[in-house]
């Protein structure tokens, strides 16, 4: 197989692009690393859904990797399949044609494989993007319930990979908030398309039924309890919540519940109706023990 400048032009011209905008990546960074300065050295409290957006970041960062191996590959491949074509047309030898079909072939597997996990990081992408919008709807929703008092922390980090989304607090009590948003697909038999059926166990959605959100908030409201008693000194009670975005919560039994689930629109107002539980002390050293573990950003 002799060489052939129509392959390399194309290997060359695929490939020179995204070493150049890598590169220029890199030294970007280094230079901002080496030469900025942050306005201040004091660490920052965590926004609200801060694991998010940073999972976000880091999606969409793969998913621009992705599309330039892709399109580098795909250049590639047209290079290929042009001088493959050229080949045949000059009847060379069936081995120079094996040669050529072995280079190809990897080629657009490797193309397509770059394409396809794209558009999963893709998808990944939407979901993340959903559940920071809730976050963010929710933290709209306890900033309402400021006006009686609470204090609101986000995105408080557990003792490994996860985090407790919200936690308000106030004389009134120390309250965890669990967001999940959902999307809506649609009535099933005879529920509601916006509606939630919750039992004291699980959520009951048009489609499906989901028990996880519901012990997701209890155990960590049993760790969170146990975190702050530790670091006060004092028996702290937690009350575990779950906030649905944009849904209506209908109990298919009345009680009283281990976990309460409702919608952002109801959520103030449940705090507000809340009678005073803790002394003001108390709230102070719950307050700073909360602070030390979210004020953990740089700037």
């Amino acid at each position: 197989m002799r060489f052939e400048p129509v392959m390399f032009f194309a290997w060359v011209a695929a490939l020179v692009p995204v070493l150049v905008f890598v590169a220029a990546v890199w030294w970007d960074r280094r230079q901002r690393r080496a030469m900025e300065k942050p306005p201040q050295s004091g660490k920052l409290l965590r926004p609200p859904g801060h694991s998010l957006s940073l999972r976000l970041d880091k999606a969409i960062d793969g998913i621009m990797f992705d599309l330039l191996i892709a399109c580098a590959l795909s250049a590639g491949f047209a290079g290929c399949a042009f001088d493959l074509a050229a080949a045949v047309s000059r009847n060379v030898s069936i081995t120079s044609l094996l040669i050529r079909a072995a280079i190809a072939v990897p080629v657009a597997f490797a193309c397509s494989f770059f394409a396809v996990r794209a558009f999963r990081r893709f998808h990944e992408a939407q979901n993340i993007r959903l559940g920071l919008r809730g976050e963010q709807a929710v933290a709209g929703a306890l900033q309402e319930a400021a006006e009686c008092g609470f204090r609101s922390f986000h995105d408080i980090p557990g003792d490994a990979e996860w985090n407790i989304d919200h936690v308000a607090v106030g004389t009134r009590g120390v309250f965890l908030v669990e967001t999940k948003a959902r999307r809506k697909r649609g009535s099933s038999k005879g529920q509601a398309a916006h509606e939630v059926i919750y039992d004291g166990n699980a959520l009951q959605f048009p489609s499906y039924r989901d028990a996880k959100p519901i012990d997701q908030a209890r155990r960590n409201a049993k760790w969170l309890s146990n975190y702050l008693s530790h670091k006060t000194g004092e028996l702290v009670q937690v009350v575990p919540l779950v906030v649905l975005p944009g849904w209506f919560v209908t109990l298919s039994v009345r009680g009283s519940f281990a976990v309460r689930v409702m919608n952002t629109t109801f959520l103030p107002g449940y705090l507000q109706r809340e009678v005073d539980k803790i002394e003001a002390a108390q709230v102070r050293r719950i307050i700073a023990a909360l602070d030390e573990k979210c004020r953990d950003l740089e700037f």
